[in-house]
């Protein structure tokens, strides 16, 4: 059993880490003003809802890879 609680939480480790450098790419992309509206997705999401649908939504995305930054950063890093 504590084999099996071991591996979980080395896992664990990798996909906090995994979604920590995400995180950290996608406050990059912010940084060096990377245009999101070029995207393909995004180009059908403005075809499809409001025009401030997309801005929207990759400003949320965002607040989220900020959020996951303040939140997980600290225990990765400090356990």
């Amino acid at each position: 059993m504590d084999y099996i609680l071991a591996s979980i939480f080395e896992y664990n480790q990798v996909f906090v880490l995994i979604c920590l450098m995400l995180a950290v790419f996608r406050v990059y992309l912010e940084v060096v003003q990377f245009d999101f509206e070029k995207l393909p997705m995004t180009k059908l999401m403005v075809r499809t809802a409001h025009p401030h649908a997309a801005r929207d939504f990759h400003r949320m995305g965002l607040y989220f890879s900020i959020g996951y930054i303040l939140f997980f950063g600290p225990t990765f890093f400090l356990s």
